[in-house]
């Protein structure tokens, strides 16, 4: 069982709860329910209804889709300290993606009238949220231009870059991905083929960039990752913990949101 001290700094370091107090947090921490999943199990699955919000107390998960051809694609990896389902704060809709424990996880979920009750009951959280979402739709937008103009090895080093930051930690050689990555999983990421992503990672790990085995990366060379991305936006990697990289990469990106 994790601590509450533990869970109180998970949603602390979530954008979610952000400048909510220590009474509002223990307040809205009693009202949650927690489950352990277990590896491969679902925490959410798409086309259920969105019942309920989660934070992610401990483990990892993916978000994957499944097309109408029963294909299915790997969005992104979520970590402790980050949330899902704020859409079940809104009648009748559905959730858009299932959500797989990639490792054993702890889930903090909260009935999505009760959401929609502390958006009344903290109006910061209510603005939290919204801020969140456009931060989202901002995301999808990046990633669709990143599809449309920029070059497979582009998307393929701010993708590392990327989960480097959120699930990265120290290795001998550099920064290792401690998720079980297979070069399917960074192909559909990156919406390419596996044979190119196999290609291209070959290349960099020749070149010393990258490190590569059997689901396993190791970053060996971020600075030359993060050029051939071509942006200074990616943080630098870091070893630290997955709740602190929530709240380091969440004051970072408001740090870059413009202000209107």
């Amino acid at each position: 069982m994790i601590a509450n001290a533990v869970l109180i700094d998970c949603l602390r370091a979530n954008p979610v709860f952000a400048q909510l107090d220590d009474a509002a947090l223990d307040a809205v921490l009693a009202e949650a329910t927690i489950r352990t999943v277990a590896p491969g199990d679902i925490v959410v699955r798409q086309g259920d209804a969105a019942s309920a919000f989660g934070v992610l107390a401990g483990g990892r998960a993916k978000m994957i889709q499944v097309t109408a051809d029963g294909r299915q694609i790997l969005l992104r990896y979520i970590v402790a300290g980050q949330e899902f389902g704020l859409i079940a704060a809104l009648p009748d809709l559905a959730y858009p993606l299932t959500i797989e424990a990639v490792d054993e996880c702890q889930v903090l979920y909260w009935p999505g009238a009760t959401l929609a009750a502390y958006f009344g009951r903290y109006p910061q959280l209510a603005l939290n949220a919204l801020q969140i979402m456009v931060l989202r739709n901002q995301e999808l937008q990046a990633r669709y231009r990143e599809l449309l103009t920029e070059r497979v090895g582009q998307r393929l080093a701010r993708a590392l870059l990327r989960l480097a930051q959120v699930t990265g930690s120290c290795d001998k050689d550099g920064t290792l991905i401690t998720l079980p990555l297979t070069r399917e999983d960074l192909a559909e990421l990156v919406g390419t083929t596996l044979y190119t992503v196999s290609r291209t990672l070959s290349q960099w790990d020749q070149a010393g960039l990258v490190n590569t085995g059997r689901e396993r990366v190791v970053v060996t060379d971020a600075a030359g990752l993060e050029a051939i991305a071509g942006t200074a936006e990616v943080l630098p990697v870091s070893c630290v913990a997955p709740c602190a990289l929530v709240e380091m990469m969440t004051a970072a990106r408001a740090a870059r949101t413009p202000r209107t």
